[in-house]
């Protein structure tokens, strides 16, 4: 007869190989924090993309506020340039990213926007690099409470596509979204990002 604690491991080990793959722990400290920080696709080469198409034809993942830990797949391993014009820049969100919305022309409806999010610094100096890009893009235009910039400028933003699932109702096929995602809650399709962005620059 085994000992009690050889039979224990015997029957973690049994619950180990019983459980689904893929069904391990998930600690990290925001949504899907491995996949918004990686620069794995840094230098892949980028396809040129517009806000008017992700938010047209851009079919949403299988992804919910349930998966923050999914990896990247389909569309989130391409990498895309967007150039569109910059609205509003959040330097203060609780994860450190730079949360940045982006509307296809300068007078678009400031809800028709996509989002697109640089990292903070310590993840890569490619986010310094981003940041301070940025900013020179911005120059001294004045920037409103909120981060809405007084007037809008147009800047290429390069990155990584990711849809963030966190902002999803009622399920990971649900057409509904929280109401949380900055001013960029059109539809569902608004979820799409750039993120984690690797470059800025003037168009």
């Amino acid at each position: 007869m085994p000992r009690p604690d050889a039979a224990l491991a015997l029957g973690l080990a049994g619950l180990a190989l019983a459980a689904p793959l893929g069904a391990q722990a998930c600690r990290v400290p925001h949504y899907r924090w491995t996949e918004k920080t990686d620069t794995t696709l840094a230098t892949a080469r980028p396809q040129p993309a517009a806000v008017s198409e992700i938010l047209a034809t851009w079919a949403p993942p299988d992804l919910g506020p349930r998966d923050p830990c999914a990896p990247r797949s389909d569309r989130e391993r391409g990498v895309y340039t967007l150039t569109a014009w910059v609205r509003r820049v959040d330097r203060v969100k609780a994860d450190g990213d730079w949360h940045v919305e982006l509307t296809e022309r300068a007078d678009s409806p400031s809800d028709s926007c996509v989002v697109v999010e640089i990292p903070a610094p310590q993840y890569s100096p490619r986010y310094a690099w981003a940041r301070a890009a940025l900013d020179s893009v911005i120059g001294h235009r004045r920037i409103h409470k909120g981060g809405v910039l007084a007037r809008p400028v147009r800047a290429s933003i390069t990155g990584a596509a990711f849809f963030d699932g966190q902002h999803r109702r009622g399920g990971r096929h649900s057409d509904r979204v929280d109401g949380d995602h900055g001013r960029c809650n059109s539809s569902v399709r608004a979820l799409w990002e750039i993120h984690p962005v690797y470059r800025v620059a003037s168009p």
